[in-house]
């Protein structure tokens, strides 16, 4: 029985400590972020496009391991928005279509007006350096895209390929870019007008392949990966402010959906368009480590 004991009071300190080495937690705040790549031009070299901080949230949990008095690593599992604020504004085209898919092509002005919204689940590891109630840490994530919505609104006016005025038309957009069919488009208060002798509808609403390839893969990539730096002020011993950049690596627009808004090609069809579009963001959090 004193061995049991002796054996007891001398391993109990021991797995205080390896406890104290390991902690847990969870964050949440705000996202603002955007898209960052190469905007449209026209043919003056006018950039036609322009991606601006859209706003989201996150949340999650952590685990941390400590390895000194000062520095660790850390794995996190977030739920969280990154998207962007888009607008083009300028020349370009709108094909309104048949009930029965033909396609009447017309040419003018277009304003659209868009909030992307990309939700992910997050997996950011990084090492850290305490110094004081200071804390700095850096290191890469991976993301795994779970939903990409957006909406918005487009005004367009122009005239046929025959010479025919359009009245302006307003249009809402209201995207699903992982399940929205080919040629989808709203039908409460639709209408058909005449287009170069042939009769089309006028969408109230369309979704985010209304004019594009068919093919049946969408416009953003399911996974992402980058990496992030950060800042941490703790307030006590566990609740701290946090402010992280994260740098995206990855193209998240996939050629296959990417295609100019300015032009088509000499035959009507849409000429294709692949850019480099990776995300940025800043993460405002409040968290509470244990």
């Amino acid at each position: 029985m004193r061995i049991l004991i002796w054996q007891i009071l001398m391993v109990s300190p021991l797995a205080v400590v390896q406890a104290q080495d390991w902690s847990g937690g969870i964050r949440a705040g705000l996202n603002y972020s955007r898209l960052d790549g190469p905007p449209e031009m026209d043919g003056s070299g006018k950039a036609l496009e322009t991606h601006s901080l859209s706003s989201g949230f996150h949340i999650g949990a952590m685990v941390g391991r400590r390895l000194g008095n000062a520095v660790g690593l850390r794995a996190e599992l977030l739920y969280t928005q990154r998207g962007t604020d888009y607008r083009y504004q300028g020349p370009s085209y709108f094909r309104f279509f048949s009930e029965s898919g033909a396609a009447a092509t017309t040419r003018g002005e277009r304003l659209t007006t868009l909030r992307v919204t990309n939700t992910y689940l997050d997996l950011p590891l990084s090492a850290y350096l305490r110094l004081g109630r200071l804390e700095l840490s850096a290191g890469g994530y991976g993301g795994f895209l779970v939903s990409s919505k957006a909406v918005g609104e487009m005004n367009y006016s122009g005239k046929s390929t025959l010479g025919q005025n359009l009245d302006p038309i307003v249009v809402s957009l209201q995207y699903n870019y992982l399940s929205d069919a080919y040629q989808q488009a709203g039908v409460p208060a639709a209408r058909t007008i005449t287009v170069d002798n042939r009769r089309v509808v006028v969408p109230s609403r369309i979704g985010a392949y209304y004019d594009a390839r068919d093919t049946g893969i969408p416009l953003y990539r399911r996974t992402d990966a980058g990496i992030h730096a950060g800042l941490g002020w703790f307030m006590s011993q566990g609740l701290y402010l946090g402010a992280r950049l994260q740098q995206g690596l990855l193209d998240m627009s996939q050629a296959d959906q990417e295609y100019s808004l300015v032009s088509l090609d000499a035959s009507g069809k849409i000429v294709p368009r692949s850019d480099k579009d990776r995300n940025f963001s800043v993460q405002l959090s409040i968290g509470f480590s244990l």
